[in-house]
């Protein structure tokens, strides 16, 4: 049986040797030696941790706000904010400052404050993909959809306007009609990542909340509305007509007709109703 090897001060090992030996490697740097020794508070713990961290990476974790310099809108991204700014202000407005939500501060363009982001606080300044701009009713709406969203239903089911409605959904009926840029469509046959851009008005925009507009008056003076599905879809087509056309003939108020459907046959009322505005 062999003899025990009597401790002595050539075959020790100290306190601070058994720490250094038993570091945890994380990533490839040894790290559990450092902090341990660390909390010694010896000189060796503190060149050993100067040459182990070599760089810092700054993390921003908090939730910050962009803000527009021209109207004070707040968006959750840059990316949100870039779009807004390209769409509702035009080149000639004035000189503004943006301001860096982090640590506030100032740069001249979306480019100087973009650059800044990414250098200082890695935020990610890509565009968010799928998020498109429109302007209804007036009001800009920012909102993410997916490739296979049509109009219609980004209209209805994300921006809260039931007012909208979707009848064959294939373009056949009208009832989904809005007017886009002006012009008269279906909003089932288009889709949203199109209509990036465009300035849309359904019916919900057509009155204050309060009184009728005229054309909408019209549609009850003559009783062009009875069971009143497809009622959202002849108002938009026809105020897209009057819009460029006044004072249409029959055969005009007819013809920007022609692609709705009234199942309940009152198609004669409702061409009334367009001409008595």
């Amino acid at each position: 049986m062999p003899e025990k090897e009597e401790l002595t001060k050539e075959n020790s090992i100290s306190r601070r040797q058994f720490i250094k030996n038993t570091g945890i490697v994380v990533g490839g740097t040894a790290i559990g030696s450092s902090v341990l020794l660390s909390a010694c508070n010896g000189a060796t713990a503190t060149e050993t941790i100067s040459k182990t961290v070599t760089s810092t990476v700054k993390v921003t974790t908090s939730i910050a706000k962009f803000v527009c310099p021209y109207d004070s809108i707040e968006f959750d991204s840059f990316a949100a904010l870039q779009a807004h700014v390209e769409s509702a202000h035009e080149a000639g407005d004035p000189v503004v400052k943006y301001l860096c939500p982090y640590d506030n501060q100032e740069f001249s363009s979306l480019a100087d404050l973009k650059a800044h982001l990414e250098a200082e606080h890695l935020e990610a300044v890509a565009p968010v993909e799928g998020l498109i701009v429109l302007k209804v009713n007036g009001h800009e709406c920012h909102v993410q959809v997916k490739p296979e969203w049509s109009l219609a239903f980004v209209l209805r089911e994300k921006l809260g306007l039931p007012a909208l409605k979707v009848g064959c959904d294939r373009g056949e009926c009208g009832t989904c009609t809005v007017v886009a840029n002006g012009r008269a469509i279906y909003s089932c046959c288009m889709l949203a990542m199109d209509a990036d851009g465009m300035e849309i008005e359904t019916v919900e925009g057509l009155s204050d909340g309060i009184t009728l507009n005229p054309l909408q008056q019209s549609f009850v003076d003559n009783s062009a509305i009875q069971c009143g599905y497809c009622t959202p879809g002849f108002l938009m087509a026809a105020k897209a007509l009057l819009a460029t056309n006044p004072n249409p003939t029959r055969y005009e108020v007819r013809e920007a007709l022609s692609g709705h459907i009234c199942v309940c046959g009152n198609i004669g009322k409702t061409i009334d109703a367009v001409l008595s505005v």
